[in-house]
């Protein structure tokens, strides 16, 4: 009847229970997918909102802040990318662990400025865990006890991590970080007291071109594969 209150004891309708994200018809997927297509610097709460369509209070219900959302985002990039690597496919160890850095360069390198957000150690990556995996059963197969296959894939992990951030960086600055670094701690020294770094400062190699991940990954691999003869039975 007209007079009577409303009975609060009832549930609410479906409709009436929504929260304003799904008033909004939003999921995470659409909100990563529309905060990738801002460059890092350009993703706000407020300008994925208005790509959106929706009110800021809306996505704050999903991501909570900014610093959450660039993290998902971090992750999506990341993940997206590093899943296309298919250690187990590799025959041999030495193959898989360069198939490993491959992927984990480039998708490091993917994520573009928001690299410091990616949380590596954040067990949702499953698609991360997956070739991990795939690498870590390859080197115990080899023969590398489960000590050492571990301290290799976090030495294996560090080589990709600072080549993407060299990269990364260097993409930010006119001229390569290191030559000029050097050029400028020369300049008020005598060459001829540094007669090597004075040769390297006049015609540097390029250390931040793939050139040096694959340097690197072959000295890790060969000193991997020496440790491991060193450890066999004669």
């Amino acid at each position: 009847m007209a007079g009577q209150g409303r009975d609060t004891t009832a549930p609410l309708r479906p409709r009436e229970a929504r929260s304003r994200g799904s008033r909004a018809g939003l999921d995470l997927g659409r909100i990563v997918a529309v905060a990738r297509s801002l460059g890092p610097t350009e993703v706000t709460m407020q300008a994925v909102a208005d790509r959106l369509g929706v009110d800021r209070k809306a996505l704050n219900h999903h991501v909570g802040n900014r610093e959450n959302l660039l993290r998902l985002v971090a992750l999506d990039t990341f993940s997206a990318n590093f899943s296309a690597v298919e250690i187990a496919t590799r025959g041999r160890w030495e193959d898989a662990c360069r198939a490993y850095a491959a992927g984990l360069a480039d998708s490091l390198i993917a994520t573009g400025g928001l690299v410091e957000y990616l949380p590596l150690a954040d067990p949702v990556v499953t698609r991360f865990l997956d070739p991990t995996e795939a690498l870590l059963a390859k080197l115990v197969k080899a023969g590398f006890d489960q000590g050492t296959a571990q301290r290799a894939l976090v030495l294996l992990t560090a080589i990709c991590t600072a080549f993407a951030r060299d990269v990364l960086q260097a993409a930010q600055e006119a001229e390569r970080p290191r030559p000029r670094i050097l050029r400028t701690a020369l300049r008020a020294r005598d060459a001829d007291q540094y007669e090597n770094l004075a040769r390297i400062s006049a015609n540097p190699v390029d250390t931040y071109d793939r050139a040096q991940l694959e340097f690197s990954v072959d000295v890790f691999v060969r000193g991997a594969e020496a440790l491991l003869a060193s450890r066999e039975p004669s």
